[in-house]
C-alpha cells in the first residue's frame, strides 16, 4: 500500500513538473518571439522644420535627428538618408540623398513658383527600412501658398466642417460587466476643438454619463450595459450636435485596466471577465506579455475560485522604460487584447535661455541645458505667427509614434515637460486611444529578413578592359570637388571596388592605373555607382482630406509677407565673440566646442604643410611606405594600447581616408578648427575633430593639372547649403511677416562640457519672439520647448 501511494505521489510530481515546464517553455517561446521580430536594428527619423506654412519662393530648412531605438541613443552610424518632397495626389516632387553625421543632418527643399496652394508632405526613410513591414519612415505635411492660385481654406476654414468621434474600449467589449471606453474627438484634419466635454445618451434621449475631455479631445468613461446599440456619445459646438453610437457589444471576453500612474514607481493591471466568459475559460492558462521591441516580460494567469477579476501589481523598474505594449495569449498563442501604456523616465530635460546683448544688427542669447555635447536646432519666429501647426515634436517622433499604428503624430513635450500625474494620466488617454503599430500575427509568424543593406555612403565598382591580368596595380580615384584620394587594389578578374565613399551630387571622379614603382597611367572608365538610388517600398500615399478646400479664398484677409525680391537673400550672421570675431565658419556645427584658427601668413610660414599644422596642434601624422597618411592622437583610450583616431572634415565633408590631405599647402586653408581632446560619441576608439576650410580654389595645388577624362557622379550627396533668409520688404510693422515671417534659423548648435549654448539673430523685429528649440543628447536624453522671449 505504501509503494502505491509513492508511485501516485511521484506520479502527482512528475505531472506538476512536467506543467511547470510547459509553461515555462510557452512563455520561453513567447520571448523568443519578440527577440527574433526585433532582432534587426531600427532606426527612426525625426525631423525638426524652421516652420509650417511656407510661400512659394521659400526654401524648406529641416534638422533631423536619427534614433536607436533598441539602445535609445542617436543613430551613430546612420549615413545614407533619403527625403521625398511629395504632392497631395502622392506624386513625388524630389529627392535628396542626405548626409547623416553622429546621428543627425541638415538639409532643404526649394519651393518652386509653380506650385499651387495646398499641402504637400516631406518623407524622410533609409534603405535599411525596406526590410521590414511596418512604414517605419516619417512623414511631415507643410502647406504651402502661392499667391496666384490663392491661400488654402485650411488657414481660413473652422475646424468643425468635419467632425469625428472615435470610441475604443480598454480591451473587449463585453456584456455584464464594467467596461472602460476612451474617446477621442476631432475636427477637420484631426484638428482639437474648442469643447470640454461630451454626454452618453440611452435610447430615450436620456443624458447618463458626463464625459471630460481634454484640450486634445481626449476622455474616458466607464459603463456597464447589456446592449450598446441604445447608447450613444454626443457632443454640441456651436449649437449643432454630434453623436457616435458605442461599438458593438460582445457575450464573451476579457477586459484590461491598467495603470502606470497613480502608484509611484508601480503598474496594476486588472483583467476582468462576465460570468458567461469564466465558465468556458475557468482554470485555463492565459498570458500576459509585455514587451518593448526585443524586450519582454511573460506573466501567466488564470481564472479560479469563481473570481472574475485578478489584479497584477508590477514594479517599474521590471518593465521597459517608453511605450510598452501589452498583449494578452491564449494557451496557442492567440491574441485577446492588448494596450499600450508608458513607463516613464527619472528626468527630463529642460532649457534655459536669455538675451544677453543687443545691438543696432544683432541680438544675442545664451542658453543652458543640464547635458552636454547636446544637438540642437533653433528657429526664431514672430510671437504671433500662424506658420507654425505643432504637430510633432521629438518626444513624440522617437518615444511614441514608432509604436503607434497609421503615422499618428503628436506634440508630446506635454506629457514630458513636467512629471506629475496629471500629466501621466494625459498620455494614457492619449495611449488608450491608440493601436500598437505591431502587428501580433506577424510577430508570431514572420519575422523581417534583411534583404536589404544598411548603406554608408556610395559604393563603386570599376572593369579595367584589359586582356593581361592587372592583379598587383591599384587604382587611384581622385576628386577635387568630392576631396577625394582614393585608392583600391585590382583583382584577378581586373575589377576593383571602393566603399563608403561621401561625394557631393554631380561630383567629377577621375581614375589613374599604377604599377608599384612606376608612372601612373589615366584610365577611362564608367563603373557602377550603388548605393545614391533607393526606392521606399511603402510610397506614402496622402490620405485626401474631404472637409479641406485648397482653392482660393477671395475672402480671406490673411496678410501675406511681402520681398524686395525672390531671388535676393540675407547674408547669414556670424556670432560676434571676442574669441571668434574674424572666424567666418564659427557658427559651423559643433565649431562651438573646437578652437578656431584664422590662417595667417605666419602660419603659411611657419608650418609649410598643412599636415605639419595638425602635428603641431596636438596629432602625430605618419606616411606609409605606400603613401598612406594615418592620423593618430596622443592619447591611448583602449585596453590593447591602440591609439584613438579623429574626425577630419574638409568643407563639412567628413574625409573617409587622409590621403586627401597629402601635399595640401597650409596657405591654401583660410580656417581650421581642431580640438585634440573632445570624444566622438558612439564612434569606437575616435577622439578629436579637426575641421579643415580651404580658400576659395584651395586644395591640391600640386596636382591643378586637370585630369584627362573623368565620370560624373550623379544623385550623390547633397551639398548642405548655409542658411540664408529671404529679404523682406518690411519687418517690423508688416501683419505679413507676423503671420508667416522667419527671423532666423540655427540647425547645427552644440552644447558645450557645461550644457551651455549660445546663439545670435538678425534685429528683424521687435516685441516677443518665439523660439523653438529641439534636440538630442549622445545619451538618448531629448528636449523639446518654444521660449516666447521679449526682444
Amino acid at each position: 500500500m505504501k509503494k502505491k501511494i509513492k508511485a501516485l505521489l511521484l506520479c502527482i510530481a512528475l505531472a506538476n513538473g512536467l506543467a511547470s515546464f510547459a509553461q515555462q517553455s510557452k512563455k520561453e517561446e513567447i520571448a523568443k518571439k519578440f527577440e527574433d521580430y526585433f532582432l534587426l536594428e531600427r532606426e527612426n527619423i525625426h525631423a525638426h522644420f524652421d516652420k509650417n506654412v511656407f510661400l512659394t519662393g521659400e526654401s524648406v530648412w529641416f534638422k533631423g535627428y536619427v534614433f536607436h531605438r533598441k539602445y535609445n541613443i542617436p543613430f551613430f552610424s546612420c549615413v545614407n538618408i533619403f527625403a521625398n518632397l511629395i504632392d497631395e495626389n502622392g506624386t513625388v516632387l524630389e529627392t535628396k540623398l542626405l548626409y547623416g553625421n553622429l546621428g543627425d543632418f541638415t538639409g532643404n527643399f526649394k519651393l518652386d513658383s509653380s506650385l499651387k496652394s495646398g499641402k504637400y508632405y516631406i518623407q524622410f526613410y533609409t534603405n535599411w527600412m525596406n526590410n521590414f513591414t511596418e512604414d517605419e519612415s516619417s512623414v511631415y505635411d507643410i502647406t504651402v501658398i502661392n499667391e496666384e492660385t490663392g491661400i488654402p481654406a485650411s488657414l481660413t476654414k473652422n475646424a468643425e466642417a468635419e467632425i469625428n468621434i472615435t470610441l475604443k474600449p480598454e480591451g473587449s467589449f463585453i456584456s455584464d460587466c464594467t467596461n472602460t471606453i476612451a474617446v477621442h474627438v476631432t475636427g477637420c484634419d484631426n484638428t482639437p476643438l474648442n469643447i470640454d466635454k461630451a454626454i452618453v445618451l440611452n435610447n430615450k434621449g436620456e443624458e447618463t454619463k458626463e464625459i471630460t475631455l481634454n484640450k486634445l479631445g481626449y476622455g474616458k468613461f466607464d459603463i456597464s450595459v447589456n446592449n450598446s446599440a441604445d447608447y450613444t456619445v454626443q457632443i454640441e459646438l456651436n449649437g449643432n450636435k454630434y453623436s457616435q453610437p458605442l461599438p458593438p457589444i460582445e457575450a464573451k471576453g476579457i477586459i484590461m485596466d491598467v495603470n502606470s500612474y497613480i502608484m509611484a514607481d508601480k503598474t496594476i493591471i486588472k483583467l476582468k471577465t462576465n460570468s458567461f466568459t469564466y465558465n468556458e475559460i475557468k482554470g485555463k492558462k492565459y498570458y500576459v506579455v509585455i514587451n518593448k521591441d526585443n524586450k519582454t516580460s511573460v506573466i501567466d494567469f488564470s481564472f479560479n475560485d469563481n473570481q472574475l477579476e485578478q489584479t497584477i501589481l508590477l514594479q517599474n523598474k521590471d518593465l521597459f522604460e517608453g511605450i510598452n505594449t501589452l498583449r494578452i495569449l491564449d494557451t496557442n498563442l492567440n491574441e485577446i487584447g492588448q494596450r499600450l501604456f508608458y513607463i516613464y523616465p527619472q528626468n527630463t530635460i529642460n532649457t534655459d535661455i536669455k538675451k544677453t546683448f543687443d545691438d543696432n544688427g544683432t541680438v544675442e542669447f545664451k542658453g543652458k541645458v543640464n547635458s552636454s555635447s547636446m544637438s540642437l536646432s533653433v528657429s526664431v519666429l514672430p510671437e504671433n505667427t500662424i506658420s507654425i501647426t505643432e504637430k510633432e515634436d521629438i518626444y513624440g517622433d522617437f518615444l511614441l509614434s514608432p509604436y503607434i499604428n497609421g503615422q499618428v503624430k503628436t506634440t508630446a513635450k506635454q506629457y514630458f515637460s513636467d512629471l506629475s500625474r496629471t500629466s501621466k494620466y494625459e498620455l494614457d488617454l492619449f495611449l488608450m486611444c491608440q493601436t500598437s503599430k505591431y502587428n501580433w500575427h506577424s510577430i508570431k509568424n514572420n519575422p523581417p529578413k534583411q534583404n536589404y543593406s544598411f548603406d554608408i555612403g556610395l559604393s563603386l565598382k570599376g572593369i579595367i578592359n584589359k586582356k593581361k591580368s592587372l592583379k598587383g596595380h591599384y587604382v587611384i580615384i581622385s576628386s577635387f570637388k568630392g576631396l577625394l584620394n582614393e585608392r583600391a587594389y585590382v583583382t584577378d578578374k581586373n575589377e576593383f571596388y571602393i566603399n563608403n565613399l561621401v561625394v557631393p551630387d554631380s561630383c567629377n571622379v577621375s581614375f589613374s592605373l599604377v604599377k608599384p614603382g612606376q608612372k601612373p597611367e589615366p584610365l577611362k572608365l564608367t563603373p557602377q555607382v550603388s548605393n545614391n538610388i533607393r526606392p521606399f517600398n511603402k510610397p506614402y500615399k496622402p490620405v485626401k482630406v474631404s472637409c479641406v478646400d485648397y482653392t482660393s479664398n477671395p475672402d480671406s484677409k490673411i496678410a501675406l509677407p511681402k520681398y524686395n525680391s525672390q531671388s535676393v537673400m540675407l547674408e547669414n550672421i556670424t556670432i560676434d565673440g571676442d574669441a571668434k570675431k574674424s572666424l567666418k565658419y564659427a557658427r559651423g556645427s559643433g565649431n562651438g566646442l573646437l578652437r578656431g584658427y584664422k590662417i595667417s601668413e605666419d602660419d603659411t610660414i611657419s608650418f609649410f604643410y598643412l599636415l605639419d599644422f595638425i602635428r603641431y596642434h596636438g596629432f602625430d601624422v605618419t606616411k606609409t611606405p605606400m603613401g598612406d597618411i594615418n592620423i593618430t592622437g596622443r592619447t591611448v583610450n583602449t585596453f590593447q594600447g591602440q591609439p584613438t583616431t579623429p574626425m577630419v572634415y574638409m568643407n563639412t565633408w567628413q574625409l573617409m581616408s587622409f590621403d586627401v590631405l597629402d601635399g595640401i599647402q597650409t596657405s591654401e586653408v583660410e580656417e581650421l578648427y581642431i580640438n585634440q581632446h573632445i570624444a566622438v560619441p558612439g564612434v569606437d576608439n575616435k577622439m578629436g575633430i579637426i575641421k579643415i576650410y580651404l580658400k576659395p580654389g584651395g586644395g591640391f595645388k600640386s596636382k591643378s593639372k586637370k585630369p584627362e577624362v573623368s565620370f560624373l557622379i550623379k544623385k550623390g550627396f547633397e551639398e548642405n547649403s548655409e542658411f540664408k533668409n529671404a529679404e523682406y520688404l518690411s519687418t517690423y510693422d508688416d501683419i505679413g511677416f507676423q503671420n508667416f515671417g522667419l527671423i532666423d534659423w540655427h540647425p547645427t548648435i552644440i552644447t558645450d562640457d557645461k550644457g551651455e549654448f549660445s546663439f545670435s539673430i538678425p534685429k528683424l523685429y521687435s516685441g516677443k519672439v518665439k523660439i523653438l528649440i529641439e534636440g538630442i543628447a549622445p545619451d538618448g536624453k531629448m528636449v523639446s520647448e518654444i521660449k516666447t522671449v521679449n526682444l
